[in-house]
């Protein structure tokens, strides 16, 4: 079997959640699969989501974004963990 490459994008801001071991558990076991995986906490990304000029002009995005566009990009497994309240 080939080796997966897996993002994981736990969206909760709180590392003592449910949400947060649920995406540690699932690296760790992917891991084990000997998958190879990338693990992104939103919360600790660094970037402003408010756009500052609205649509007129385009805003360029952060050094974190473009790290997580690439890894959206280089996965074929994606993994969403977040809350629902």
């Amino acid at each position: 079997m080939s080796q997966r490459k897996i993002l994981i994008l736990n969206g909760h801001p709180d590392k003592e959640s449910f949400n947060f071991a649920l995406a540690e558990a699932y690296k760790r076991g992917a891991e084990k699969s000997n998958d190879e995986v990338h693990l992104i906490h939103i919360a600790d990304l660094q970037f402003n989501p408010n756009l500052q000029y609205g649509y007129r002009k385009r805003t360029e995005l952060e050094p974190d974004l473009l790290h997580a566009q690439e890894k959206l990009k280089w996965a074929d497994h994606l993994v969403w963990v977040y809350p629902v309240w």
